[in-house]
């Protein structure tokens, strides 16, 4: 997995345009201590609210997250609230507008959950289900011929809200063969075949079965054989059946591939079919083997639902770094500029300091944990051990820089380690950049290697008092001494 993400990282984003019905979340969180007198029915008292993007919009903010180069094309009301604060939403998001038609005749589709102590207790759903209107339908088809790029992944995602309609399906066919792109299709019924042509169908189980039905298939048929039947039915190259917590399974006239899911606690299921095809698209664009799209889209899938509400899942997280501490461990420059490159990207603030560590003490982990609380990522500049004996003789370092970086690394606060081979920091902050840098110790901050740099950027400097009384030199005496 750290390799797949690592070669997806370093190769230039791919453009994905996502067509469908877009909505609104609204959350309300509360509590629940009696029922209605009323009513036999819980009272939630409401203690916040929150918003978030939904369907076709929940899918490019996925996109978006993971890198792709995301446009959106759906339709919302922008005179009433909902509509508002869907663009709200986009604009928190960073995906443009310009693929957003507006509509004074449609309502913004709105789903409002009522959670108590994170369960949801009850849903209510404010839309409208009519397909698109002649002038609508008219403004649509303009966004995907202005929007549409050469080679990009085309990702549908219909919730039976009335904005795929058979008739958008069709141009959306035609504009992919002139411009050589693929359609992926997260499909609802009832009418499924206006999906005829397309290259891939995603069905979560029950559309799967509805499939089934609708076409009139063998119930006592295998999975893989009611697929290739789908396959030959809608003319595309496969079907995708996604299983929940038993994975996915790639159906083709060329393959049959089971993707188990990985196993984690379940705490919300809104949204993981949009956190699949997200992640499908992310494969199919970078032309990845079949098998590493189901497994980003399974990995994916699985974190998105140990969140509450929708999520979007970051690449980093497809890593775990609480199981691979080496995953926080860079002597490449380049490769942790790529991480930091990307985290930048998401509004992350980026925190240096710098230091032997030769012996861990108390005076190390305070200067750590004040570093940790000026930014969102804390990167730690390692001397090697070639250095170290430069700076303070043959005798030193104690212990050598893999055993050094993996000390660190274990550190709950630091989240990079790299190594330089300088007697100076300053090529490396030089190259990475950082927004933040911070030294331990008594220092005119002027003197510091790195100050005029920051400065010149409009990055900070922060001196952090050292714990009095320890010092790795201190500890090495009384060693010493003990010995004799």
């Amino acid at each position: 997995m750290k390799q797949l993400i690592n070669r997806l990282k370093q190769n230039s984003p791919k453009q994905v345009l996502v067509i469908g019905d877009v909505m609104i979340d609204e959350y309300f969180f509360g509590n629940v201590n009696r029922i209605s007198p009323e009513a036999p029915v819980p009272i939630l008292l409401e203690e916040g609210k929150e918003w978030s993007l939904g369907g076709a919009a929940n899918v490019a903010a996925n996109c978006k997250h993971i890198g792709l180069d995301v446009s959106l094309i759906g339709i919302i009301n922008d005179k009433d609230q909902e509509g508002q604060r869907f663009l709200d939403q986009l604009r928190v998001n960073k995906i443009v507008l310009d693929g957003i038609v507006f509509s004074g005749d449609r309502q913004t589709t709105c789903k409002r959950r009522f959670l108590a102590k994170n369960h949801q207790v009850f849903r209510l759903d404010t839309e409208t289900t009519t397909p698109l209107s002649a002038q609508e339908c008219v403004v649509v088809k303009e966004r995907i011929s202005a929007l549409l790029k050469p080679g990009a992944i085309i990702l549908v995602s219909d919730y039976a809200k009335g904005m795929v309609t058979p008739e958008i399906m069709s141009f959306i066919r035609e504009q992919a063969a002139l411009y050589h792109c693929r359609i992926l299709v997260d499909p609802k019924g009832p009418d499924f075949e206006k999906y005829y042509g397309v290259d891939i169908v995603k069905p979560n189980l029950r559309e799967y079965q509805q499939l089934v039905a609708y076409f009139n298939l063998p119930v006592d048929n295998s999975m893989q054989e009611n697929g290739l039947l789908l396959c030959s039915l809608l003319h595309v190259q496969a079907v995708i059946v996604t299983l929940g917590e038993k994975g996915m399974v790639y159906i083709s006239p060329d393959a049959y591939i089971t993707s188990p899911a990985y196993k984690r606690e379940v705490y919300d299921l809104t949204g993981a079919g949009d956190t699949v095809v997200s992640f499908l698209a992310l494969g199919f664009a970078h032309l990845l083997p079949i098998e590493d799209c189901l497994q980003l889209a399974n990995n994916a899938a699985s974190l998105a639902v140990s969140h509450i509400k929708t999520y979007a899942v970051s690449l980093e997280e497809l890593i775990n770094k609480a199981d691979e501490m080496e995953e926080k461990i860079f002597f490449d420059w380049a490769l942790l500029k790529i991480e930091l490159d990307w985290m930048r990207a998401e509004g992350k603030r980026v925190v240096f300091t710098n230091g032997c560590f030769d012996i861990m003490h108390p005076g190390h982990m305070h200067v750590l944990k004040e570093a940790k609380r000026l930014g969102d990522i804390l990167v730690v500049g390692l001397n090697g051990d070639n250095s170290i004996r430069r700076l303070k003789g043959p005798s030193r370092p104690v212990n050598d820089i893999t055993f050094r970086s993996t000390m660190l690394a274990a550190l709950g606060m630091v989240d990079f380690v790299v190594a330089f081979d300088e007697d100076t920091p300053g090529a490396l902050l030089e190259y990475i950049r950082p927004d933040v840098l911070v030294k331990g110790g008594d220092y005119e901050k002027e003197k510091i290697v790195g100050y005029d740099l920051l400065k010149s950027y409009g990055g900070e400097v922060h001196i952090i008092d050292f714990l009095p009384g320890h010092s790795t030199s201190n500890i090495i005496k009384a060693v010493t001494q003990v010995a004799k």
